[in-house]
């Protein structure tokens, strides 16, 4: 079984900056269908608990056409960090994969947008002007000269976001408005005011925004009164917020001003009570969920969240299907508890996430009677609630036979993802059972239908481990087989394919070009490096011509030319004949001191490191309850593979081996453990004092050779 680094090195044939990426962004897919624990990494287009709580709300909402999902090759980035179309990351699901209907902005005075965000008062300048001056326009009761002062005194407004006066109207400007008329118009005192009003929002004067919004709720002009009512309902919101957020921007709800929140509410519902269609009815809606928010009463934000999601198109809703997910997501699902929750679609979100394995206390905490209690709420939702009970049953339970019964085995002419995710359950409780004869059926019956995004690359992925865990490998290539998606196939190549199974790929007719290539670097690899020498000199013959420009960082493609190394003299001056020869030499002796040492600088020089400890391989997971990951079952390739450490060490201790075999040997073993004092070259790792046996033996017995000389400590 190869070692974690291994894989990653064999995995780095598919592309040539993989070795290279960023390690600070770094995301790479488990291949499973059986995702028991949160992996941001590796979501499915199925209902289960390890998906991201957002994916699976989203799956939800696409079945209740809220939402689409789009299938999207993985982008180069991607593709270096070894992913396919499924599984996908969550990054990329919310960038690309998902797609709902944007709603545009809805109009708000003093305030670009509220819809979802902060719902505060900053930045909002703009969102107000073009209302109050089209207002302003719109108002027969002002002469034209107190429409010009007004809409002049609203440009030069500029708010600014803390306890700093406003630029706004001044005194000066009424006196202006009088002409030979008379006075300025009560309606033009209003609109000052409401700057005023609005001046004192900005600067966090919020007993003198209140008071003047409020003076003008009795207003006879339509706009300023409606406006007023909707700011009074904003003002008292971010009174209340005023010390619910530490210096970083942290809420800290149990600081908020729970009066002024009582009274937010009031407002906000009063202004939808006489506006169910008003102007800013969108937003003050919207800014409900904030004042539950901060007032952390999570059965109020269940019910607004709730109403979002099935009224999509009436006129209070403020938020995309996309956004309104993201907004649940990090205000209600991360905290609420069932008990909370009384519409199917979350409630289903927080339970399949309260079903990721916790082992026996996860199963506890949210016991199958919990769930049971559940079903007067999935009245409507019967299939989703027989869905739940059976991953349950599967998941928290592990009693497949128990997951069979409560899963219908019909197949619908086309798939919701909640089909879907009921059926490859019920694939998977056939294979818990190891019935992976009927898994199979079912997984090619289900082929034809599978015509929604990712569906079919989904079932791809579940023939390939239903092969791979019933010994039947081969058939994934056999001609004509479903599983064509490259990487399903690389992965099975690399990892679990037998010799044979790779020299037929390697000469087949239907075996794309990459595929082959990919195989027979492969073969090559495990040839060398697992013992089998007579047939590395063999397979060898099968490098095509040009196998040398096949380098690491070229186009992708498998790196053949690693196999035409011809050996040189290493930096510390050992001199190694070719890979050819260094094979010649360990079959016909595999404890050969030369062999094993170029053999050793052969990996060493191309970063071929096999990790430490691979005395000890991984065992792999079975399939079943117990999670089956793609390439993790047992190898059929023989052999175990070679760590120049332990090289170094049947070097140092074989008898025949000559005195600079041994220095040289034991050098390189010191090395080993440079700089940190862990080991990097493989096989079993020693402490100190045998290594400092190592340094004191190369000093003493073969101190006169450059390498005694040039080593000076042992790690």
């Amino acid at each position: 079984m190869f070692s974690k680094k291994l894989i990653l090195l064999l995995a780095a044939i598919l592309c040539s900056q993989c070795a290279w990426a960023s390690s600070d962004n770094y995301c790479s897919p488990t291949w499973t269908l059986t995702l028991r624990n949160y992996d941001r990494c590796s979501n499915l287009p199925l209902l289960t608990p390890g998906n991201d709580t957002r994916v699976n709300l989203k799956l939800l909402m696409a079945d209740g056409g809220l939402g689409t999902l789009r299938a999207k090759r993985p982008g180069k980035e991607d593709v270096e960090f070894g992913y396919g179309m499924v599984p996908f990351s969550v990054d990329t699901f919310e960038s690309s994969l998902f797609a709902s209907q944007s709603k545009a902005d809805s109009p708000e005075p003093e305030q670009n947008t509220v819809s979802y965000g902060a719902g505060d008062r900053c930045g909002s300048n703009e969102g107000g002007k073009e209302d109050f001056i089209e207002a302003v326009k719109q108002s027969k009761e002002l002469s034209a000269a107190e429409q010009q002062l007004l809409t002049a005194a609203r440009k030069q407004f500029t708010p600014v976001c803390g306890k700093v006066p406003a630029t706004a109207a001044t005194p000066a400007t009424e006196q202006e408005a009088g002409n030979e008329n008379g006075p300025p118009s009560a309606t033009y005192k209003q609109f000052m005011e409401y700057l005023a009003a609005a001046a004192a929002f900005y600067e966090e004067r919020y007993d003198a925004a209140s008071s003047g919004f409020g003076a003008l709720v009795g207003s006879d002009q339509p706009w300023l009164k409606e406006a007023a009512r909707y700011m009074a309902g904003r003002t008292e919101l971010n009174r209340a917020q005023l010390q619910a957020f530490d210096n970083y921007g942290y809420p800290q709800l149990d600081k908020a001003d729970k009066k002024a929140l009582l009274a937010a509410e009031a407002l906000f519902k009063g202004y939808l009570k006489e506006y169910p269609k008003g102007q800013y009815a969108a937003s003050a809606r919207g800014l409900l969920r904030r004042v539950y928010w901060l007032a952390n009463n999570q059965q109020k934000l269940a019910e607004e969240y709730a109403w979002q999601l099935h009224n999509q198109h009436a006129p209070q809703n403020n938020a995309s299907a996309h956004e309104l997910a993201q907004e649940a997501d990090n205000k209600l699902l991360v905290g609420a508890t069932p008990d909370q929750l009384q519409d199917p679609l979350l409630l289903a979100t927080v339970d399949l996430l309260l079903m990721r394995d916790n082992g026996a206390a996860g199963a506890k905490k949210f016991g199958f009677a919990d769930l049971k209690k559940q079903q007067p709420l999935f009245a409507k939702h019967k299939a989703l609630y027989e869905y739940l009970l059976a991953t349950h049953q599967l998941y928290l339970q592990k009693d497949a036979k128990a997951a069979l019964q409560s899963l219908p085995p019909g197949i619908p002419a086309k798939m919701t993802y909640l089909d879907f995710s009921r059926l490859v359950l019920r694939g998977q409780a056939l294979e818990a059972g190891n019935d992976y004869s009927a898994a199979r059926k079912l997984w090619l019956s289900l082929l034809p239908v599978a015509r929604q995004p990712f569906q079919n690359e989904t079932l791809q992925l579940a023939l390939a481990l239903n092969y791979e865990y019933s010994n039947q490998l081969a058939a994934v290539f056999a001609p004509g087989s479903p599983v064509t998606e490259p990487l399903i196939r690389s992965i099975l190549l690399r990892q679990d394919a037998s010799a044979e199974l790779l020299r037929q790929r390697i000469s087949a007719k239907d075996s794309p070009l990459q595929e082959r290539h990919i195989a027979l670097y492969t073969l090559l690899y495990k040839d060398l490096l697992q013992g089998r020498y007579q047939d590395y000199l063999k397979d060898h013959r099968l490098l095509p011509a040009d196998a040398a420009t096949y380098k690491r960082d070229s186009d992708s493609r498998p790196h053949l030319a690693l196999f035409t190394w011809s050996g040189k003299k290493s930096g510390d001056s050992y001199a190694c004949p070719s890979t050819v020869e260094i094979a010649q030499k360990l079959a016909q002796n595999p404890q050969d001191p030369h062999g094993l040492i170029c053999l050793g600088d052969f990996a060493n020089a191309n970063d071929l490191e096999s990790g430490p400890d691979t005395s000890r391989p991984a065992a792999p997971q079975p399939a079943g309850t117990r999670t089956a990951v793609l390439g993790a079952a047992p190898s059929q390739f023989p052999g175990s593979l070679f760590s120049r450490g332990e090289g170094y060490k049947t070097v140092v201790a074989d008898a025949n081996a000559t005195p600079d075999q041994k220095a040289y040997a034991l050098y390189r073993l010191i090395q080993c453990y440079a700089t940190s004092g862990y080991n990097h070259c493989g096989g079993k790792s020693v402490e100190l004092p045998e290594r400092k046996a190592w340094f004191r033996t190369l000093k003493s017995r073969y101190g006169k050779s450059a390498w005694a000389q040039a080593l000076k400590y042992y790690w």
